[in-house]
């Protein structure tokens, strides 16, 4: 059976995959990720990533995610577009049912499936969504467009004009 990013794997096809050490990879392009092209500048580009299952001698099943991205995103400061890259890998455990099992490494966040389904594109695209800033800007003012360097310029006019003295009244 081929692996699909598009794929849902029930809970008994995510311990397969975990006792065959298999790995999914691929790239998605954004236009295919409805959330998350709804809060990016623009939906042109994609992401590569690798889903690597694993299962562990306590009896969960592991999944390694690793993906890397650059998409633009809309700077809320010049509200001109800026490029975001944003790269990770985490180490997930499945959980089945209401119970976190026991003796899971630290560094390993629990998910819980979706109705006992798993979608690899489907989890990626959470995770892009969780990744993005609250509030997108560019690094340094400079690197901003030119509406918030008039405006800047504008406010270093206006602090030159407010220090002259003003003659005094009688």
């Amino acid at each position: 059976m081929p692996l699909s990013l598009y794929a849902w794997y029930s809970l008994n096809a995510l311990e397969s995959l975990g006792r065959r050490q298999a790995r999914i990879a691929g790239e998605i392009e954004f236009e295919r990720l409805t959330r998350f092209r709804e809060l990016v500048h623009s939906e042109h580009g994609s992401v590569r990533v690798g889903f690597g299952f694993g299962q562990q001698t306590a009896g969960y099943t592991t999944v390694r995610l690793e993906y890397d991205a650059s998409f633009e995103l809309q700077c809320q400061r010049c509200l001109e577009p800026m490029e975001e890259r944003v790269s990770r890998r985490a180490s997930f455990v499945i959980v089945g049912g209401d119970s976190i099992p026991a003796g899971i490494p630290e560094d390993h966040e629990p998910v819980e499936l979706s109705g006992d389904r798993f979608q690899p594109a489907g989890f990626l695209e959470d995770e892009l969504i969780m990744s993005l800033p609250l509030i997108p800007r560019h690094a340094r003012l400079e690197q901003c467009g030119g509406l918030v360097r008039s405006l800047d310029a504008l406010e270093g006019e206006s602090d030159t004009n407010s220090t002259k003295t003003l003659p005094a009244r009688h």
